[in-house]
């Protein structure tokens, strides 16, 4: 008996797809969530990267659904996770694996876990804080 299992579509938005065409090293794009236990506001600094087992660190081009610091997104439900997306320069191609990290000089900064590259760069990850 055989199965067929059938992959998932992924939607990207039109304005992340004309941002891909801009980069011609290509880009990654992180799909991230994040649970927020009470009412409050999240931002994300540019000093977000992209930390390779190989290669160099790659920047954070723009983000979606969140705001950019110095700016806040208010988020109003409790005990839900809020989404968002960040595009960042693109990988070595000797890169395996990568963690981001937001580099900041104060708490609460954002971190995944170590994450294994896939042949389209598009990424799904729980943040941490």
């Amino acid at each position: 008996m055989s199965t067929n299992i059938a992959k998932p579509e992924i939607e990207i938005d039109r304005e992340i797809t004309e941002l891909i065409k801009l980069e011609p090293e290509g880009c990654v794009i992180v799909h991230c969530r994040f649970f927020v236990e009470e009412m409050s506001a999240i931002r994300i600094w540019p000093t977000t990267y992209l930390i390779p087992d190989s290669g160099r660190k790659s920047k954070l081009i723009k983000p979606f659904n969140i705001a950019l610091m110095p700016d806040w997104t208010q988020h109003f439900v409790m005990n839900d996770f809020i989404r968002f997306t960040l595009v960042f320069e693109g990988l070595s191609k000797t890169s395996k694996s990568f963690y981001l990290l937001e580099d900041i000089r104060e708490p609460y900064a954002f971190y995944t876990r170590k994450i294994t590259r896939n042949r389209t760069d598009i990424y799904f990850t729980e943040v941490f804080c």
